[in-house]
């Protein structure tokens, strides 16, 4: 059998020389036609190129290119062209981008539920609209226009929130933090209980209420200044000043504290259970009462007069406050001598 022959065909030197040239001319033709048959992409493709330090996971050939969540491409091509320097080449379709320029940001985000990665475009102002051939530099001082947020970062997020912030004393400063805000839940129940009894029982507006209260304030500064002054006049007083003075000072509290706070509480409780009943009938009264002056302002006007008037009607003596009082007595002639005569000049025609 010929070197050239396969068992069970039938091929001779020619039949074998006509197929080997055949295969060669049609490999040719292949090539020639491929180069020279321009490019057959769509009319409203154009292809853009993003320079970037870094690609998201799942970033390849293929991957959607989505703009404001509708695909609008598919990434062509993936390349390394330096250092830290990487090339996307996106297929995208213009007529679908509306105006978007190169001031675009870029997501590395997932594309469905399955966590595959999309190329996600985000649109920004200002900028050249995108063209056939447009490289959008997004390197070195707009990095910052890159987000990664695929499922890997996402991951590798948890990972390091896990190992590097909840550690062992995180643990303990948050068991410290609630037990120690358990210690003010007290005061944040009597906050709330006080919020809501003003909140049923208010009758009068806020502005009214902060005016009242708010002049409360004025008295502030004397109390402090009181207290002050208080305090200072313990530090310096001479009655304080030996530790027999003291004993005998603090004796007298402990006798206020032990045997008499003790039984006025007692004493209290029982006027309380004894006479609690009559609180209603007092305050009935002193309404009414109150009720009974219709004008305060002209009652402690005439009030004050009646006082001033009874005041200017007496004089001091050595027997004590005496009226003074003056007789007309020209009219009696029968009582004028002989009390003229009693009194003499002491009186000069005055009787008490």
């Amino acid at each position: 059998m010929p070197a050239y022959a396969l068992p069970g065909t039938e091929v001779g030197p020619l039949r074998a020389r006509i197929l080997g040239i055949g295969a060669v001319v049609l490999i040719v033709a292949t090539v020639v036609i491929t180069r020279l048959i321009p490019d057959s992409r769509p009319p409203d493709e154009i292809r853009v190129s993003l320079l970037t330090h870094r690609v998201g996971v799942g970033v390849a050939p293929g991957t959607d290119v989505r703009l404001d969540g509708v695909r609008v491409g598919s990434v062509a091509s993936v390349a390394v062209i330096g250092p830290g320097r990487q090339e996307i080449g996106l297929n995208l379709s213009q007529s679908q981008l509306f105006g978007l320029t190169d001031a675009l940001t870029v997501d590395y985000a997932p594309g469905n539920l399955f966590g595959i990665t999309a190329l996600q475009l985000n649109s920004a102002g200002g900028g050249d609209v995108l063209r056939d051939g447009s490289t959008v530099d997004l390197g070195d001082r707009d990095s910052g226009r890159i987000r990664d947020a695929t499922l890997t970062a996402l991951l590798e997020s948890t990972g390091q929130l896990t190992d590097q912030v909840l550690t062992p004393e995180l643990s303990r400063l948050l068991r410290t933090m609630s037990h120690d805000i358990s210690a003010f839940t007290p005061l944040l129940q009597a906050i709330g209980t006080t919020a809501r009894a003003y909140t049923d029982t208010r009758q009068l507006p806020l502005p009214f209420l902060f005016d009242r209260y708010g002049s409360a304030l004025a008295g502030v500064p004397a109390l402090l200044d009181g207290a002050a002054e208080l305090l200072y006049s313990d530090l310096t007083n001479q009655q304080l000043q030996t530790s027999a003075d003291i004993e005998r000072f603090s004796a007298m509290f402990g006798q206020v504290q032990d045997p008499m706070l003790p039984v006025a509480t007692d004493t209290l409780y029982a006027a309380q259970q004894h006479f609690g009943g009559f609180m209603p009938i007092a305050v009935t009264i002193l309404d009414r009462v109150a009720s009974s002056v219709g004008t305060p302002q002209r009652s402690e006007g005439e009030l004050t007069e009646l006082l001033a008037r009874l005041d200017d009607a007496f004089r001091d003596s050595p027997e004590g406050p005496v009226l003074k009082a003056r007789v007309d007595l020209t009219g009696v002639p029968g009582l004028a001598a002989p009390l003229s005569a009693l009194f003499g000049n002491l009186l000069g025609g005055e009787g008490r």
